[in-house]
């Protein structure tokens, strides 16, 4: 089974890494053709964006993924007859979502995003919202039959399009006044989502599944059993708006003008964030697989393959962030220069480095949490979660600039993620080993990182040129620390007889 998740998970980290190394390529070359405020600007109708969509389809992956999964794991389920309420939900509600979007665009134009002409985009957006939902629920069922290609083919299919129509844009559809800049994102996602829907239907309808006559959970059973999987949504979306709503309001109270506020939020967004979470593809991609084999182990009863495989993937989540944490504290100034050709883009990335485990921890956790069914606790973990980081931000933002936005993070995710440890730890009876967890991959971390810069210095690869040396030390920093993680475990268990999954 380990090998399999590993498996899938390589082929959606390959997948993500392609389409994350051409989303960075494709912010930078929109700072580059039409300056940082404006990327400001589509950060903000991004987000918004996302917050319609999630509104607009209820969590129905994850909920598709889930139910469908639970229903595989019973012995007289019915998979497909869940599938089919998933898509009359999805629909419903990304309907009546698409009618309120498209009746309150211009409230929203003028009161959120404060520039009346993304109206009009803010209107065709609308018509993307069911086409999103849909492809959101038959995501949701190939995932919880582990049919990872497909919804990964077509999330990179849908990528390209939504890529070429905006960097055609940034280049001559906008700056020739042609296109505004809301309206070519709008575009751009109406086509991305219809070519992505495309596909996934082709690949639905040569589907072939037994049919059975088992009976199963009713229509409003189901949808009952969706409220809190939506409130798990909605709840960290709400808030999660309202806090990127509020960095340039707080950057301005700090005294920053609307331009600056606009331009450091962009970079914030843009630039910082997407390398932050460049990494992140690996645990991101695990998460989504853990969820719906866990669901279905659960409602098989096979309680002993869960605590088996959650304790495994926690510690390859600690082992690997805290590896991403030595890059970026080594490399993060370059790396965010490189991306965003700003200097304050790589002191914000070095500022926020260290948060990267908690970050990639709230991934695999979220995961699992989900998996066992506890959307209730995870909605609650995130509504304090972001009561935490809005108040940190309104707090330390006017006082202290971009440092209010670091305390917020750095505060919001270290007491979240000891309460969701805490939870999974009593839910399932698991003990978390300090040494084992974090003692031993840190002293790997350390080990590897002195023996790299001491071959830099002697070899000269620092010489190479800026890319070549932060791949040459990523490359080797990797070696020397998996090298030493693999010694320091043998020798634990040599001296003590523990024995690591």
């Amino acid at each position: 089974m380990k090998n399999n998740i590993a498996k899938d998970t390589v082929f959606l980290t390959i997948m993500q890494l392609i389409t994350q190394i051409l989303s960075l390529i494709l912010n930078m070359h929109i700072n580059r053709s039409l300056g940082t405020e404006n990327l400001g600007l589509l950060s903000l109708i991004n987000a918004f964006f996302t917050f319609a969509i999630i509104i607009s389809n209820g969590n129905i992956f994850v909920s598709t993924s889930r139910f469908v999964a639970e229903e595989r794991g019973k012995e007289n389920g019915n998979p497909g007859k869940i599938f089919r309420y998933s898509l009359i939900f999805s629909l419903t509600l990304s309907l009546a979502s698409a009618i309120a979007v498209f009746v309150f665009a211009e409230p929203v134009s003028i009161n959120i995003i404060k520039h009346e002409d993304s109206s009009k985009a803010i209107r065709l957006l609308a018509f993307s919202l069911p086409l999103a939902a849909l492809s959101s629920c038959i995501k949701g069922y190939f995932n919880a039959y582990r049919k990872v290609m497909i919804p990964a083919v077509s999330e990179t299919a849908a990528f390209l399009v939504r890529a070429l129509i905006m960097g055609m844009s940034a280049v001559y559809f906008i700056p020739e006044r042609i296109l505004t800049i809301y309206s070519a994102l709008s575009l751009s996602i109406i086509f991305s989502e219809t070519t992505g829907l495309m596909i996934l239907v082709f690949f639905a309808a040569r589907q072939k599944n037994k049919k059975s006559n088992y009976p199963t959970i009713s229509f409003p059973k189901y949808v009952l059993g969706l409220v809190p999987v939506i409130l798990n949504s909605y709840i960290p979306c709400i808030l999660s708006t309202a806090n990127d709503a509020l960095v340039p309001f707080t950057l301005k109270q700090s005294g920053c003008s609307t331009a600056d506020a606009l331009s450091k939020y962009g970079l914030f967004e843009a630039v910082v964030l997407p390398v932050l979470f460049f990494p992140s593809m690996v645990v991101s991609c695990l998460s989504s697989i853990l969820v719906p084999e866990i669901s279905k182990h659960r409602a098989g009863g096979k309680t002993v393959q869960n605590l088996d495989l959650i304790s495994s993937v926690i510690s390859t989540a600690v082992t690997y962030s805290l590896f991403t944490v030595s890059i970026l504290v080594m490399y993060g100034k370059q790396i965010g220069m490189l991306a965003g050709h700003d200097e304050y883009a790589g002191k914000m990335v070095m500022m926020l480095a260290p948060v990267v485990p908690f970050i990639y921890l709230e991934i695999v956790l979220e995961g699992i949490i989900k998996g066992l069914g506890k959307h209730s606790f995870s909605s609650l973990n995130y509504l304090a979660e972001y009561v935490i980081r809005i108040s940190a931000l309104l707090v330390f933002t006017p006082l202290t600039g971009f440092y209010g936005i670091a305390i917020s993070y750095y505060l919001s995710n270290i007491i979240c993620n000891i309460s969701r440890i805490v939870l999974i730890s009593r839910t399932l009876d698991i003990k978390f080993s300090l040494k084992s967890y974090i003692a031993v991959p840190l002293t790997a971390i350390i080990f590897s990182w002195q023996l790299t810069t001491i071959i830099r210095h002697f070899t000269g690869f620092d010489r190479l040129g800026e890319i070549p040396e932060i791949a040459v030390y990523t490359v080797t920093s990797l070696v020397l620390y998996l090298f030493f993680l693999k010694l320091i475990r043998q020798v634990i268990e040599t001296k003590s007889g523990f024995c690591y999954n």
